[in-house]
């Protein structure tokens, strides 16, 4: 199943971080499960409130954000693969983020919870049925690795977004 979302979104490769949206589902698994010591290399160091001036978020509230997706999309696969129906519900981020009151949760706490989800999306993620299909509501059809490569590219786009930050 081919959807072109991410590249008609972000571009091919994307535009800032350079993530090829023909990355396989093993690699995009694979960028997952690295993920959280990915961020902990560029994050020694930092306080987590860095923030780069053209940005939205502090460095701790981009490692938030990246757990909390990969958690939302591994519970809507969890979902589909135990039987629930393809269609998924979309979610506002920036809603998210207030909700949890980011600028107050510290660098070690959001650390902690990208590894859990990292942990948790990977499993997930191999345990699914290949042929694994959602609807959502503003992407449209999406398989498997149509998922797994726009949760790939989330969390390398918010590593580059910290490194930008950081200024690394």
């Amino acid at each position: 199943m081919a959807n072109a979302w991410g590249e008609h979104t972000y571009g091919e490769p994307c535009r800032e971080c350079g993530f090829s949206w023909s990355t396989s589902l093993a690699a995009s698994i694979g960028v997952v499960a690295g993920a959280p010591s990915s961020f902990a290399v560029v994050l020694a160091g930092a306080s987590g409130r860095e923030r780069h001036p053209a940005l939205g978020w502090s460095v701790a509230e981009y490692v938030l954000h990246v757990g909390d997706n990969l958690r939302i999309w591994a519970e809507r696969v969890a979902g589909i693969t135990g039987g629930d129906p393809p269609r998924v519900a979309s979610y506002d981020e920036n809603v998210l983020a207030t909700a949890r009151a980011y600028p107050a949760v510290g660098l070690h706490a959001a650390e902690w919870s990208l590894g859990t989800a990292a942990r948790d999306w990977v499993d997930v993620m191999r345990a699914a049925p290949p042929d694994l299909v959602m609807e959502h509501p503003e992407r449209g059809a999406m398989g498997l690795e149509q998922v797994a490569s726009g949760n790939a590219h989330d969390a390398l786009h918010h590593l580059f977004d910290v490194r930008r930050s950081l200024g690394r």
